[in-house]
Parts: structure tokens; C-alpha cells; sequence
């Protein structure tokens, strides 16, 4: 009897081990192709949202705007911008140099330009920092190329962006003051503005450029 309860418990054991086998195998096929392709599908352009979250309700619209125009891009809080900076630099670190994209409104915006020094640290180059309304006058570091920054002179609130001296890139700053019914808490809403951003950011990830 108690040899065969020691079998009986050794044919468990076997069991288990074979089951755990098989369930380990079945997993590594499942989570494969998800592994395979989680860097090639997650493109470097991150959307920070304005304060409180509640506000920036037009960055949900650009997002799947942009995805309709083939760019993946992630939408965080505006206090999520030290996390897009290690996140970038860690794309770039596995996947080799790809265009980088950092759009934000209001808050989002002053901390689109924060990660941008972060990433200068790295020597990682920012191809656009798109800005809606920034609640105060930013100035870009050398390591972005273009900036498009929508702002108020008047009667809306938007900091107007300057570059640093050793800054050589293209910096538009749009003053859109004379926008009859547009604001610092609609601006990101706006059709228009929305497409000449979707057309500013796509420029980098049409067909053309990703076989670059």
C-alpha cells in the first residue's frame, strides 16, 4: 500500500510538471508575436494632457486622428513626461534612431519641452514638440528640430516659446488671439488646428520616411 500511494503521488507530481510544460509552451506562442512587434508598432510621439485631465479633450480626437493616418501615438498625463523620456530613450536604445514626437496642452505643453531637455541629457534628438496653450513662455532646447506652438498674445493664455542660444531648428509660434470663439480650454477642439498638426506630425511616419 504505501508503495503505491508513493506512486500515486510521484503520477501527480509528473502530472503537474508535464501540465506546467505544456501551459508554458501554449504562452510563449501566445505572447510571440506580441513581443515580436511591441517596438516596430509603439511609435516615439506621446500626448500630455492638461491639467486635472479633464480639460484636454481634444487630444482624444487628435490621438485617433493620427491613427487613421498610420501614427501610434500614447496619450498620458502631463505628469507622465519623465516617464516618456526614459520610455523614448529606451526605444531608441533597442530599436536604433526613429522619429520623435511630443505634443502637449497647457500643462502638457510646458512639460512637452521638459521632457525635450531630458532627453538632451541623453543626445537624443526631438523631431517635433507641438504645443496647444502652454500656461507660460517655454524655452526649447538645441536637441529639437521643429517646434509648432499654438498661444494667446491676447485674451487667451499661452506662453509664447523662445529657443536657447545654441538653438538651430524651425520654431513657429501661432498666435491665434484673433480665433473668434477659440481659448486656452478649447484650442486642442479646434478642426482646423488639429489637422495642421495630424499633417505636421505625419510628415515623419508616412511610408516614405519609416523605410528611411
Amino acid at each position: 500500500m504505501q508503495m503505491f500511494a508513493r506512486n500515486s503521488h510521484a503520477d501527480r507530481t509528473n502530472g503537474q510538471v508535464a501540465l506546467l510544460r505544456v501551459c508554458a509552451v501554449f504562452l510563449a506562442i501566445l505572447l510571440a508575436p506580441l513581443q515580436a512587434h511591441a517596438g516596430p508598432m509603439a511609435d516615439d510621439v506621446y500626448i500630455l494632457r492638461g491639467g486635472f485631465g479633464v480639460f484636454s479633450t481634444g487630444l482624444d480626437g487628435l490621438r485617433k486622428q493620427l491613427k487613421e493616418n498610420g501614427v501610434n501615438a500614447s496619450l498620458v498625463s502631463y505628469q507622465s513626461w519623465r516617464r516618456v523620456a526614459r520610455t523614448i530613450a529606451e526605444n531608441q536604445g533597442k530599436y536604433g534612431r526613429r522619429p520623435v514626437v511630443i505634443i502637449g496642452h497647457s500643462l502638457g505643453g510646458n512639460n512637452a519641452v521638459l521632457a525635450a531637455n531630458e532627453l538632451k541629457k541623453k543626445g537624443i534628438q526631438v523631431d517635433l514638440i507641438v504645443s496647444f496653450a502652454s500656461t507660460a513662455p517655454m524655452t526649447v532646447p538645441s536637441n529639437v528640430r521643429n517646434v509648432l506652438n499654438f498661444y494667446f498674445k491676447s485674451g487667451g493664455w499661452g506662453g509664447f516659446f523662445t529657443g536657447a542660444s545654441d538653438f538651430r531648428g524651425s520654431l513657429n509660434n501661432v498666435d491665434l488671439s484673433n480665433q473668434t470663439g477659440l481659448n486656452h480650454f478649447n484650442v486642442d477642439d479646434d478642426p482646423g488646428v488639429r489637422n495642421e498638426v495630424v499633417r505636421a506630425v505625419s510628415r515623419y511616419f508616412s511610408p516614405t520616411a519609416r523605410s528611411q
